[in-house]
């Protein structure tokens, strides 16, 4: 579904096949080419740097969430769910950081959130509610999601 002006390596797909996008007889991980995601448009790509998956799904008027692994469209976004006194839950919506990760934080690349020590993930003209509000709705489900806006928007 992504054509070459969207996807970067998308001759290597042609050339082999679904078979060229994992990195193992599973299909659980995508492959890399030059210490990256296979589907990682890098900089100097004539359509652009970024994730080729999210510029097809945004380029078909559709959620990356519909697109992506669910590893790739919920970074930045992290969510901690803890049980209340209630007997219900409360989540806290926040970022990742490398300790979130434990021992592999420390030597993991970060490509889509640590650009110049994460500047460009955590800071935009707009807010995360407005731009990210499919994937914070998938993550922590319509109820929160539409509760978050509410405080956000008092």
């Amino acid at each position: 579904m992504l054509s070459p002006d969207q996807w970067q390596f998308h001759d290597e797909f042609s050339t082999y096949g679904p078979e060229a996008i994992f990195a193992d007889r599973h299909r659980n991980h995508t492959r890399v080419i030059d210490d990256a995601c296979i589907f990682l448009n890098r900089p100097g790509f004539a359509g652009g740097p970024g994730c080729a998956l999210h510029v097809g799904a945004t380029d078909a008027g559709e959620s990356p969430v519909e697109w992506k692994p669910s590893v790739c469209w919920q970074l930045p976004i992290r969510v901690d769910w803890e049980d209340d006194a209630s007997g219900g839950e409360t989540a806290t919506v926040r970022r990742w950081s490398r300790a979130d990760w434990g021992e592999f934080g420390t030597t993991m690349a970060w490509c889509c959130t640590e650009r110049a020590e994460g500047a460009e993930a955590y800071t935009g003209d707009e807010r995360v509610i407005d731009t990210m509000a499919d994937e914070l709705t998938a993550i922590v489900g319509e109820e929160v999601a539409v509760e978050l806006r509410r405080r956000l928007d008092a």
